[in-house]
């Protein structure tokens, strides 16, 4: 297993830096495995950047994990995506944060009876 190549992990998870690189040569992890954003299309993004550097030269090339959309299938749906208005306000200073707020129907002209109702909060750093 692991523990006999000398693989560290924490937890039940493999420990990585930023290259999906263990702390032992040559040997590498992607994925639900890591404990970082257990989503299929985030282990396929990561998994895709490592055999480009692997096998393309691509050095350097790594998965941001930043920017990463969460969604929760509940009765509403709640998504979201980036930093929050505080988190925001921290990084850029609060006169350099801007937030909106809109609500509507989507798929207004949907062939279904139920109309959905949509909040959507976004927010905005810079001038404009």
């Amino acid at each position: 297993g692991l523990e006999n190549a000398g693989v560290e992990t924490d937890r039940g998870y493999i420990v990585v830096n930023e290259f999906q690189e263990t702390n032992v040569p040559n040997i590498y992890s992607a994925g639900d495995v890591t404990g970082k954003a257990q989503l299929t299309p985030v282990a396929i993004a990561a998994g895709r950047r490592l055999a480009a550097r692997l096998f393309d030269g691509k050095e350097g090339l790594k998965l941001d994990y930043t920017n990463i959309p969460s969604v929760v299938f509940s009765h509403p749906t709640v998504g979201s995506v980036g930093l929050t208005s505080t988190q925001a306000n921290e990084e850029f200073g609060e006169e350099n944060v801007r937030s909106y707020r809109t609500a509507f129907t989507n798929m207004y002209h949907a062939l279904t009876e139920r109309k959905t109702k949509t909040t959507m909060k976004m927010i905005c750093t810079g001038d404009n």
